[in-house]
């Protein structure tokens, strides 16, 4: 694909409305089903126990990590393209 074309790809999709969108999802007949969003919820109660069973120290250690992250993630980019300001 051209860049052209995916510049043309680009547009079509931020033209579409919501509602659009929307109806465009309700063609996957997977999308709503609940074992998606089972599994998400099972996903975030099990990510809930393990930062409450997380220490104060144990937090601070994933904080500064991730501040590292960011900073590791910016360094090579313009200042018009961080991803985490």
């Amino acid at each position: 694909m051209s860049i052209g074309e995916f510049e043309m790809l680009a547009d079509k999709i931020v033209r579409v409305s919501p509602e659009a969108f929307r109806n465009r999802l309700k063609s996957y007949p997977d999308w709503e089903k609940s074992s998606h969003s089972s599994l998400a919820v099972k996903f975030l109660e099990k990510r809930r126990q393990r930062l409450a069973q997380m220490s104060e120290v144990d937090i601070q250690d994933a904080e500064l990590a991730f501040e590292r992250f960011k900073v590791s993630i910016n360094s090579d980019r313009p200042d018009n393209a961080k991803l985490y300001l």
